[in-house]
Order: C-alpha cells, then sequence, then structure tokens
C-alpha cells in the first residue's frame, strides 16, 4: 500500500471515529467517549450495558390501498372434485387486469351434457353471469361454439354435449359493477 492511500485511510478511520464518538458511542460505556487517546480503544473496551424494557411492537394494521382481489371459483360436477379456476379478466376494487383465453393444464372430466357447478370463495353471489364453450384445438381456444347467460344463484350450466377438450370461460358480474373471468378445462368422454 502507498503511503498516501495509508495516509486516505487513517484520516477517514479517524473521522469515522470521531463522529462516532461525538454522537453514537455515548451507550457503550463510560471507557468509549471522545476522549480516549487510541480510537481502537471504543472497539476494544468492554462495554456495560443498562437492560431497557421495550414495550411490544404494535400489530400491524393493513394499508387502506390494500384492496382484496375477486373470490376463488371452483368448478365441480365431473368425474373427480372440485377443480379450481384459473383467473383471468377482471376488474376489482378499483384494479383491474386484462386476459387473453386460458387454457389451464388441469381438466374437469363430465359425461355430454353432465351438470357443472360453480362455487366461489367467499361465497358473493353475482346479480348476473355467463358461459362461453370454446373446443381446445392443438392446446389453445378456438372460435367460441356455444354459450349461456344466467342471473339464478347457484350457478349451474351443462358441458358440451360433442365429446372431447373444451375451454370453459365464465364471467361472473357482481352488483358493485366489479367482475371477474374464470377459465377451466373440460375434457368430455363417453
Amino acid at each position: 500500500m502507498s503511503r498516501i492511500t495509508t495516509a486516505i485511510l487513517a484520516a477517514a478511520l479517524a473521522s469515522t471515529v470521531a463522529a462516532c464518538a461525538a454522537g453514537g458511542l455515548s451507550d457503550l460505556g463510560p471507557s468509549a467517549g471522545a476522549s480516549d487517546p487510541d480510537p481502537t480503544a471504543a472497539t476494544l473496551a468492554p462495554t456495560t450495558t443498562v437492560p431497557t424494557t421495550r414495550e411490544p411492537a404494535p400489530p400491524p394494521t393493513p394499508r387502506p390501498t390494500e384492496i382484496p382481489g375477486p373470490p376463488a371459483a371452483s368448478l365441480a360436477g365431473g368425474l373427480e372434485g372440485p377443480v379450481p379456476g384459473e383467473l383471468g379478466t377482471f376488474f376489482w376494487g378499483g384494479l383491474g387486469s386484462d386476459s387473453p383465453w386460458i387454457v389451464p393444464s388441469i381438466a374437469v372430466t363430465a359425461k355430454p351434457g353432465a351438470t357443472l357447478l360453480l362455487a366461489l370463495s367467499p361465497a358473493l353471489p353475482p346479480e348476473r353471469w355467463s358461459v362461453s364453450w370454446s373446443p381446445i384445438l392443438n392446446g389453445t381456444a378456438g372460435r367460441i361454439a356455444d354459450g349461456v347467460e344466467g342471473a339464478w344463484n347457484p350457478i349451474r350450466f351443462e358441458a358440451p354435449v360433442l365429446g372431447g377438450p373444451w375451454g370453459a370461460l365464465v364471467e361472473l358480474h357482481f352488483p358493485s359493477g366489479e367482475r371477474a373471468t374464470f377459465y377451466w378445462r373440460v375434457d368430455v368422454v363417453p
């Protein structure tokens, strides 16, 4: 190390120790003060700590900008239990997201024309809803082939009568003006 570098480092260390002694080392004990002739003495001297009682931290409160999102949706009526839907486009609490047609990898397996039941958690009843069906070709949704609209609860609709993989798009409209779209893959088997 050159003499210049050594001098610069020594000056930086001396100014740091002086700044700490002036404002931050007072709680290190009686031997750690600005009057120490050796700057390393403050860090090597034994310290005494005064026990302090701390008040417990208050529980965190949610920020007013945190808005819960749409409810979770699941589809039942197939040969297995309820299958969660994939959330797509939604407008909720002033926030929104736009999504293309989603083809989930997990499928509901249903008989042709089977009644399917949609459940929401939390159970927020929509004022109206619609279902659109599209055949799945090469892993993507094709043209919309069929659909149904309703305003009754619980939400029930029928699987397509033609066999094969289908995409279901379910759009829910709530009385508050919020809406959410969910997607399922439904494999119709004879």
